[in-house]
């Protein structure tokens, strides 16, 4: 990714993916039912990986089978939801 904000770690224990067996859909709470793995999250700038838990994304999109469909990863869309974050500020420091 080209911006240089967007970072990627290696997670071989699998921390962020049990942080994120529950995400929100609609304002309500929808159990994964397993471990968070082929989801994408943006967050905005003022998100942070605090205790007791990780930071609620603002978007999030799947490829995971009986999860909902309005909710599949569709790369124009999450391109356009990123670029909406990214324009709402505020920038986040490096």
């Amino acid at each position: 990714m080209p911006d240089p904000r967007a970072r990627h770690y290696w997670d071989g224990g699998r921390v962020v993916g049990r942080g994120y067996r529950t995400l929100k859909l609609d304002g309500r709470p929808l159990d994964l039912g397993i471990e968070a793995w082929d989801v994408w999250m943006l967050f905005d700038g003022k998100a942070r990986w605090t205790v007791p838990g990780p930071p609620e994304p603002a978007w999030w999109e799947h490829q995971l089978h009986g999860l909902p469909e309005e909710r599949r990863l569709d790369p124009d869309r999450f391109a356009g939801k990123a670029a909406a974050l990214r324009a709402r500020g505020p920038k986040p420091k490096p």
